[in-house]
């Protein structure tokens, strides 16, 4: 005879045995019966809590205290590992997650994301990326704001004047016959004249700024009509 007003049904779902003499588990308070009790025997989600040892990490044999007493002891070794860890394969990892330097003189700083300043385009860490936190002179220190697409088309320019110069450097480290003398002056005049001077960059860094600007115009001019629309 059951009497089912007496006692209370184990919590496992393969189970649900009618104890007379009922237990409560002092981690995650379900009631089971004697053969359940135990953390394993029914899989206690909250059996960390109980468990008083410290983890180890598998990297560098140190004991990684937890942060808080809920903590899984996993997730503690894991953090350890991303922030803390001196093993060489966890600093290895580090270096490659956190490859960018923050600019500003003096700071080691790293960051996993790129935080660029709007202004002079340079990476900065989270802590210097205000234009007063790094104290910020400009795009190339010319005290000018730079955006990425003037930026860009004075990286083209740069480049197309480098690579005139290299052609022209290696056309005139060709050899000549003593009887190529005039070839060899004009050539010489045609090199002296397509050197980059201090003159043609400034104009190539004013050009575009002027670029820059004229499309933060347009941009502006662009949201001011979709805005009356």
């Amino acid at each position: 005879m059951e009497f089912p007003h007496i006692g209370e049904h184990c919590s496992v779902t393969t189970c649900h045995r009618l104890d007379f003499l009922p237990m409560k588990c002092d981690s995650c308070a379900a009631i089971l019966c004697k053969d359940h009790i135990k953390y394993d025997e029914h899989q206690c989600p909250l059996a960390h809590r109980k468990n008083v040892q410290v983890p180890i990490c598998p990297l560098c044999n140190q004991a990684v205290p937890l942060q808080h007493r809920d903590q899984p002891p996993d997730h503690a070794v894991s953090d350890h590992i991303d922030r803390h860890c001196k093993s060489d394969p966890a600093m290895k990892k580090r270096r490659k997650i956190y490859s960018n330097k923050c600019s500003f003189n003096s700071c080691k700083q790293r960051e996993a994301i790129q935080v660029n300043c709007d202004k002079c385009l340079k990476t900065f860490c989270l802590k210097h990326r205000f234009p007063d936190d790094h104290k910020c002179a400009g795009f190339e220190n010319t005290g000018r704001v730079m955006n990425l697409a003037g930026a860009a088309a004075l990286e083209r320019m740069k480049k197309a004047n480098v690579n005139v110069t290299n052609k022209n450097s290696s056309s005139d480290s060709k050899p000549t016959n003593d009887d190529d003398d005039e070839e060899s002056i004009a050539l010489a005049i045609k090199l002296s004249l397509n050197q980059t001077t201090q003159e043609e960059n400034d104009f190539l860094l004013a050009k575009a700024l002027q670029e820059s600007e004229q499309e933060e115009a347009r941009a502006r001019r662009s949201t001011g009509i979709t805005t009356k629309g």
